[in-house]
């Protein structure tokens, strides 16, 4: 059994010696089209959520206008005064958008 993965690790290496840089070269294509994936897949959904954002702002807007008041963006209430503690409170539990990459 030894024997035989000895054999095995010989004939690897003399595969790799013989053709090492093509190896190389299409793991290292492989291993970035798997990076490009992935990275497109995160892009998608969080363009996806900010989707959602927008259409729901849209809808703010409209009943805004319709209604002739102004909406809280954070929680949808009628908007107010809001304290110091408030806003801090609203800079730490604010969510990251996609938008916020491209300002």
């Amino acid at each position: 059994m030894q024997e035989m993965f000895v054999l095995l690790n010989n004939n690897i290496k003399n595969m790799f010696r013989k053709t090492g840089f093509f190896c190389a070269a299409a793991f290292g294509i492989i291993f970035l089209q798997q990076i490009l994936i992935i990275w497109l897949l995160v892009y998608m959904y969080l363009d996806l959520g900010d989707s959602q954002y927008h259409f729901y702002m849209n809808t703010k807007h409209s009943l805004e206008n319709i209604h002739n008041v102004k909406i809280d963006p954070y929680d949808g209430s009628i908007a107010r005064e809001l304290s110091t503690e408030d806003i801090l409170l609203r800079k730490q539990n604010s969510r990251w958008h996609l938008r916020y990459l491209f300002k």
